[in-house]
């Protein structure tokens, strides 16, 4: 019981959203600034880090972003589902980015969204060791509480880069009242930096990514990807908080592309988190 407990009080502490190590392929996950962009796309998301765990964290994420009538504005949308155990979260999330000329090679957008998100607990999936403890309950329990998330991307033919906050509103979740544990959301801080050389006929891309919000030490992650004309491409990267990553991709016509990464814990925690796995299919619509 204490360290189901403790689990879940370190959890609703500091709600961590999903990171991911495919941010090239899925960037308005992260950054509501990405909807900036000339083509309509669609990509579906799926992320399950610790296969070794029962019932482990799993989030699946579709977005959509499209240009409009104006060439500076574009919007974007995104339906989300983060499941761990008897927890849940679920939202839907909206954006718009406004896109200016900063060089004749690079494009600033500044991007805005808004949403709704939900958590909730099925206290029936918990194996009490007292049965009814009123900490809490055996009852499902959910609460809505509205999202909104800020930021900036640089986009230009070999950099693209990216800063964002998520979670900005905060926000209580009353599903854990009375119990004195603290149940405020708190601010994601998010940075994204990638630039794209050609050598030997390959592109090479490093891509650096780091993400903090209190109390959670900031996290840092650094991976390489190499492509042949931007057609196929396999990537290696690491991340601080003690995990590698080994993957590839493929694209089709301009159109249709596939990443799959595959995760591994590293250190102490190796036997026991297993490794995981990261899927992004993203299609792109002809105009």
């Amino acid at each position: 019981m204490a360290v189901v407990w403790v689990s879940m009080a370190a959890m609703v502490s500091a709600q961590q959203l999903p990171v991911t190590s495919l941010p090239l392929d899925h960037a308005f996950d992260a950054h509501p600034a990405a909807a900036a962009d000339s083509a309509i796309r669609v990509s579906i998301w799926q992320r399950s880090p610790w296969t070794g765990v029962p019932s482990a964290p799993r989030t699946t994420a579709l977005a959509l972003t499209s240009p409009t009538g104006s060439k500076s504005l574009a919007w974007g949308a995104r339906f989300w589902s983060d499941v761990a155990g008897p927890t849940r979260m679920a939202g839907v999330h909206a954006g718009l980015a406004y896109s200016t000329r900063w060089t004749d090679d690079l494009q600033l957008s500044f991007g805005l969204g808004l949403g709704w998100m939900q958590f909730s607990m099925d206290g029936t999936r918990i194996e009490l060791e007292t049965a009814g403890d009123p900490t809490i309950g055996d009852t499902y329990r959910a609460i809505g509480v509205p999202d909104a998330s800020a930021g900036l991307w640089v986009q230009g033919k070999q950099l693209t880069a990216a800063v964002s906050a998520g979670q900005v509103l905060g926000g209580n979740l009353p599903v854990y009242d009375g119990t004195g544990v603290e149940s405020r959301l708190e601010s994601h801080l998010r940075a994204m930096v990638a630039y794209r050389f050609e050598s030997g006929g390959l592109g090479w891309t490093p891509i650096l990514q780091a993400q903090h919000l209190r109390p959670v030490p900031p996290e840092l992650s650094a991976s390489l990807r190499v492509d042949k004309n931007q057609e196929f491409w396999g990537m290696v990267g690491v991340r601080s908080a003690g995990a590698a990553h080994l993957g590839a991709g493929i694209r089709l016509n301009n159109q249709l592309s596939f990443s799959y990464n595959r995760n591994w814990a590293t250190g102490s925690l190796a036997r026991v988190l297993g490794g995981g796995h990261e899927v992004v299919l993203a299609f792109t619509v002809p105009r």
